[in-house]
């Protein structure tokens, strides 16, 4: 169940422990990585790692997402399984190609070892980005998220840019630059996180991205889920 933006605060600030906050592609990216070369195939076992350390008591560490990321992921997360299920079968179809090439020339019959669709892999992939967020707090963005997603709309600044006005991800991120002031404010001095691997937006190549503006509040972006670990421990 969603919580509101100040309940959120005085939950954080009562048990003190690094944040790592999650954007949406996260979530999926724990779906599209058996096909996507550019994930780390650890992310589900990652994902595991993070929803155990966040039960530990004393907290080890607060995962957080907005509203909005759980929106996004149940429009999204039938779409995602249907092209990684696409890609598993093209998987599948290119590898027994190969191997009847190969038998035509050498004239060996080869085994043709796994069958990847009768892994059921996509269940449990859904199964474990779902627990991840069920893991977070979800935290309502308030009137004034809104108003400083739609200013960076206008001026431009990260995640939004010229001709891409992008006011979910400005939405989503303004709530998290909105958590690390108030909680800095409110004394915390654990690391702050921010994870999404939507580097076009976030990253340096849109007008040198988030990390200058997280910077002075001594809070770091990450682009998947094992550099945001490593952040969240202090090995980057």
């Amino acid at each position: 169940m969603p919580t509101s933006y100040g309940d959120a605060c005085a939950l954080i600030l009562g048990a003190p422990a690094p944040v790592l906050y999650l954007d949406t592609c996260i979530f999926l990216d724990i779906v599209r990585a058996p096909v996507r070369e550019n994930i780390s195939s650890e992310s589900a076992s990652l994902a595991q790692e993070l929803r155990t350390r966040s039960c530990t008591n004393p907290r080890s560490i607060w995962l957080v997402t907005s509203e909005t990321v759980q929106t996004e992921w149940h429009d999204n997360i039938d779409e995602v399984k249907t092209d990684v299920e696409r890609n598993i079968r093209k998987l599948e179809s290119k590898r027994r190609h190969f191997l009847s090439a190969a038998q035509a020339v050498t004239g060996s019959i080869y085994p043709h070892g796994q069958i990847e669709s009768a892994l059921n892999l996509l269940v449990q992939l859904e199964a474990a980005s779902e627990a991840l967020l069920d893991a977070c707090v979800i935290v309502t963005p308030d009137d004034a998220h809104l108003v400083g997603a739609m200013n960076r709309v206008k001026s431009n600044r990260p995640p939004a840019k010229r001709g891409k006005a992008e006011p979910k991800d400005c939405e989503i991120y303004e709530l998290f630059f909105s958590l690390c002031r108030d909680l800095r404010a409110g004394g915390m001095t654990e690391d702050f996180v921010f994870a999404s691997s939507n580097i076009n937006e976030f990253g340096t190549d849109n007008s040198g991205g988030v990390q200058l503006e997280l910077s002075n509040l001594n809070a770091k972006y990450s682009s998947d889920i094992p550099w945001a670990v490593a952040a969240i421990d202090g090995r980057t």
